[in-house]
């Protein structure tokens, strides 16, 4: 790494290396022309009684030049639960979303319709003076919440996309 090395790759490679460090692994995804931010992937294993794989991507959000000037920059951390969400089941599935994302304490979860895909997104606003260290420290924390999410509501999430609860039996499932 340079100096010349903006701070979001910067902190990127160091998240890299501190999660390579603990034995977690981690790939990188280049920017392209649609997605034009090179992104962190954080393999954490399986989660929920479903054993999904969890992938974790981090990613500084693009365009957004004005603000790193002025030391702001946008963490954005996503998660893939599902790509085969049956059509179908979108109602109830939004109807659960919209429940689980009035309790949660940051992000949320969507669905691209188009694709079937279930996912979990949050964006976290960075200033770029706490230094690397701090904003390390800080992101380990919010992605550890972000585990236990994940860990609590997937199942759940799952089975209403796969058409085998409604949203009102995955909540009571859930004691909500």
């Amino acid at each position: 790494m340079t100096q010349s090395m903006p701070y979001t790759d910067t902190l990127l490679h160091s998240l890299d290396s501190s999660y390579r460090a603990e034995g977690v692994p981690t790939g990188w995804i280049e920017p392209t022309e649609a997605d034009p931010y090179r992104t962190l992937v954080i393999l954490f294993g399986e989660l929920g009684d479903r054993q999904i794989p969890l992938r974790l991507e981090l990613c500084f959000l693009p365009h957004m030049e004005a603000a790193e000037a002025e030391g702001i920059v946008f963490l954005q951390t996503f998660a893939s639960i599902a790509e085969n969400a049956e059509p179908a089941c979108y109602p109830e599935l939004l109807r659960l979303m919209a429940r689980l994302n009035i309790t949660l304490p940051l992000g949320a979860f969507g669905l691209f319709e188009d694709s079937g895909t279930l996912y979990f997104k949050h964006n976290t606003l960075m200033l770029t003076s706490i230094g690397e260290q701090a904003s390390i420290r800080a992101i380990d924390a919010q992605g550890g919440l972000i585990l236990h999410l994940l860990q609590l509501y997937s199942d759940a999430l799952l089975s209403v996309a796969l058409g085998e609860a409604t949203a009102e039996e995955a909540l009571a499932g859930l004691g909500i």
